[in-house]
């Protein structure tokens, strides 16, 4: 007997439940994938010491020489203890936004790592520091990218007070200018020209910042470079100031006005789970990169 399809109390054929189960399990594993489908620890910074024990966590204090990670204490709920913390110079080998950094002997020895030597930068590469760490990446050529996005190889001179000057091959002299260049690579950054809110009085309105992280929401550092004068010599000096933007939709906001945690959650208010994390301290200010690629990844 063929049962009648606009029967809803029609028993349906054996044959077609195995199939209807499937594709109620696809569905499931559609939904709970984004959420299982990644490590945790993928948005998260680690350390290994010299036994060779990972611990995962957050790199903070970064501007300062007393730089930590924090761990998230798994028996927090036992000891009401959230975070344990651990002094960077306790780890041979950090990740830090990505990027894999190795310690370095400092010009002062600290009686725990009196044996290491100064690692040698290769010359066709350059290296990051980041406090004692320091990042070693192979050189990518420069190159500037023209409002008609055209590129053009060559290479950056050293910058003299920060101005860049740029020879393309043919050794002539390209002008860096926001009517004419959209981009540009130099020490295998990319720099992208954009409008943004002043990051302090005497600031311009549109500059070259550097991009730290794609995607739906890009996350991108800028220099302030400014002039001061030396007490001692009384001659003029220049200084640097970092500041980071976001850019969601079509708005370019600086973060230095999202001290509140609070603030910047709503930035991510679309994504529950970061905006908990955020609000429960287990990323902070400093871990902007980790909160937007966390906020990339999972809102895909």
């Amino acid at each position: 007997m063929i049962n009648n399809p606009n029967n809803r109390n029609a028993v349906l054929p054996n044959s077609i439940l195995p199939m209807i189960l499937l594709h109620k399990t696809f569905l499931l594993l559609a939904f709970v994938f984004p959420l299982f489908g990644f490590s945790q620890n993928e948005f998260l910074d680690y350390g290994i010491d010299h036994k060779n024990d990972t611990t995962y966590g957050t790199v903070r204090n970064t501007i300062t020489k007393n730089g930590l990670l924090i761990e998230k204490n798994p028996k927090s709920t036992k000891n009401r203890i959230m975070f344990r913390t651990h002094k960077l110079r306790e780890y041979k080998t950090i990740r830090f936004n990505d990027d894999i950094y190795w310690y370095e002997k400092p010009s002062v020895e600290d009686g725990i790592y009196t044996k290491s030597m100064p690692r040698i930068i290769p010359e066709d590469s350059i290296a990051k520091r980041f406090g004692s760490f320091v990042n070693i990446q192979k050189r990518l050529p420069d190159f500037l990218v023209t409002k008609t996005n055209d590129t053009i190889y060559g290479k950056f001179r050293d910058p003299i007070f920060w101005k860049f000057h740029f020879l393309d091959t043919n050794n002539l002299k390209v002008k860096i200018e926001k009517d004419h260049i959209n981009s540009y690579r130099f020490n295998n950054d990319i720099y992208i020209h954009k409008e943004k809110r002043k990051a302090v009085i005497f600031d311009k309105d549109g500059a070259y910042i550097k991009l730290v992280l794609d995607g739906r929401v890009k996350l991108y550092e800028y220099e302030h470079i400014y002039k001061t004068v030396d007490l001692t010599t009384n001659l003029p000096t220049y200084k640097k100031a970092t500041y980071l933007y976001i850019e969601k939709g079509d708005e370019v906001l600086l973060l230095d006005g999202f001290l509140n945690k609070k603030r910047w959650a709503e930035l991510f208010e679309d994504n529950q789970p970061l905006v908990s994390k955020i609000l429960n301290e287990e990323y902070n200010i400093e871990n902007m990169y980790l909160i937007v690629k966390y906020y990339n990844t999972m809102n895909q």
